[in-house]
């Protein structure tokens, strides 16, 4: 089935833009537009059996708003898009790169890409879409700050917790972690070292080591 890649934003310029340079980089792509969070739900509702969303592009904020408007923010259709079961991988391109709302989004919604946008990253989310298009994850360097950032906070961790974070996407074993000791690049025994990652299990409501760097690979607080 053709990729189908759909761009929600309400800037002429900024679209108009997006839609030419994705066309230029997808030729095989349908690449379509809706300038409304409304008019781009009723849109998803109608193509989702016959030719449905490889990638949405949404913006979080739609300044020119009417009145009638349901839909008034890239939140609140991803709110409607999760009641009603309709999964997309999604890229945010958002100039929005405070905490207070990346961290909301992550945490509820976890799109598959967060772009920081600026007046030079469009080449960036290209990227990212092509990431999406492969099953895997992509989110700006900013992204991944805020959320570690906001992570240590929350989760009280210290120097060695993160030291440990760092180290979990290269780590698969006992064996791998043994290495990791012996080669100095963490100062802990790995009896330390399982009982603080049972710890952050914990606070992370999972199970096991894998499931932990999963969460936290969904959440960009890990690099994929």
């Amino acid at each position: 089935m053709m990729q189908h890649i759909l761009i929600i934003e309400d800037e002429q310029d900024t679209f108009e833009n997006l839609e030419r340079k994705i066309s230029i980089h997808f030729p095989e792509a349908l690449v379509t537009v809706q300038s409304t969070c409304d008019s781009g739900f009723d849109y998803i509702k109608k193509v989702n059996i016959t030719n449905p969303v490889s990638v949405m592009i949404l913006d979080l904020t739609f300044k020119n708003q009417k009145p009638f408007y349901i839909l008034k923010s890239g939140k609140e259709l991803l709110k409607v898009l999760k009641q009603n079961s309709i999964d997309i991988p999604t890229i945010i391109y958002s100039s929005h790169d405070e905490m207070e709302h990346i961290h909301p989004v992550m945490n509820n919604y976890h799109p598959q890409g967060y772009v920081i946008k600026t007046s030079a990253s469009s080449e960036e989310l290209l990227f990212g879409i092509n990431r999406i298009l492969k099953g895997e994850n992509y989110y700006s360097q900013r992204v991944h700050q805020q959320q570690l950032q906001r992570f240590k906070y929350a989760s009280n961790i210290d120097e060695i917790d993160e030291q440990i974070l760092q180290l979990l996407p290269h780590t698969t074993s006992i064996k791998d972690w043994e290495e990791k000791i012996e080669n100095g690049e963490i100062s802990i025994s790995y009896k330390s070292i399982k009982k603080r990652i049972d710890l952050l299990c914990d606070r992370m409501e999972v199970d096991n080591e894998k499931q932990l760097l999963l969460k936290l690979q969904r959440l960009a607080v890990l690099k994929v």
